[in-house]
């Protein structure tokens, strides 16, 4: 079964405890949402933090850079074209046109605008998404509750994060029975929505099923019993990998107060 984004390695960034990385991903995030385009020559230091995401991925292996560069393009390539075509065409007031045509007119403001935006999402996704490939969900899960996470949200958290790949692996496995039993799936527009509901009403069924198989589950294993839980995973922690979440998260405190006092 899928384990939502993670890709299984051996890598660097694999053998990290979850808290590091994640230490790591909110300093990035804090760096990114600075004002850095009030600096000069912005865009080097958004290459800077991007080629430094690039590089950690290439040192855990080249599975991990392809499937990574991969997935970031595919996630931010729709996203980043419709925010340059919106804010482009569509900004209000604008009196920089760099192309005009009839009705449309391309604004320099309008796409400075989105430069900005882009960069803060395209940084914040390239982050998040290094971590999830290389961090187990349930790695990730018992860090935070290592943190001092209650045992239930962490539980709510995991299942968040394999609701998707199960219902994935369920809708595949619909689909190829139904397929069995003679169900178009492709064609026109209209047969496909025709394959919806002989689709969708037997995920809806086995998703509430399981549903209660699960909350079966957890009440016989006295999930709600005022004791300390076990696991049978085990995360490697470091005194290097404590300094360094702090360094980072110190790092990232004192960038900020560095900028509120440079552009106050």
């Amino acid at each position: 079964m899928q384990t939502g984004l993670y890709l299984p390695g051996n890598g660097f960034l694999h053998r990290l405890h979850p808290l590091t990385k994640v230490s790591g991903c909110l300093a990035l995030l804090v760096l990114a949402g600075l004002p850095w385009q009030r600096m000069p020559h912005a865009w080097l230091w958004a290459v800077l933090l991007l080629g430094i995401l690039a590089l950690a991925a290439r040192t855990d292996g080249d599975m991990t850079f392809r499937t990574w560069a991969r997935r970031l393009l595919l996630i931010s390539a729709p996203f980043l074209l419709s925010m340059f075509l919106i804010n482009g065409f569509l900004w209000p007031n604008t009196t920089n046109v760099l192309w005009e045509w009839g009705l449309l007119r391309l604004s320099a403001d309008g796409l400075a605008f989105s430069a900005v935006i882009a960069t803060r999402l395209v940084l914040a996704v390239a982050a998040f998404l290094l971590l999830f490939l290389t961090t187990h969900p349930a790695d990730f899960v018992l860090g935070l509750e290592q943190l001092g996470l209650s045992h239930e949200l962490a539980y709510l958290l995991l299942a968040v994060l394999s609701l998707l790949p199960r219902m994935y692996d369920r809708l595949q496995t619909i689909m190829m029975a139904q397929q069995a039993r003679g169900l178009q799936t492709s064609g026109t527009l209209i047969q496909r929505m025709r394959a919806l509901l002989p689709l969708f009403g037997p995920l809806v069924i086995s998703a509430l099923q399981d549903v209660e198989e699960r909350a079966m589950a957890l009440e016989a294993r006295a999930f709600r019993a005022p004791t300390p839980k076990t696991t049978i995973r085990t995360l490697h922690d470091t005194s290097a990998q404590r300094i360094a979440r702090w360094g980072m998260v110190l790092a990232a405190l004192l960038l900020v107060l560095f900028m509120r006092w440079r552009f106050r």
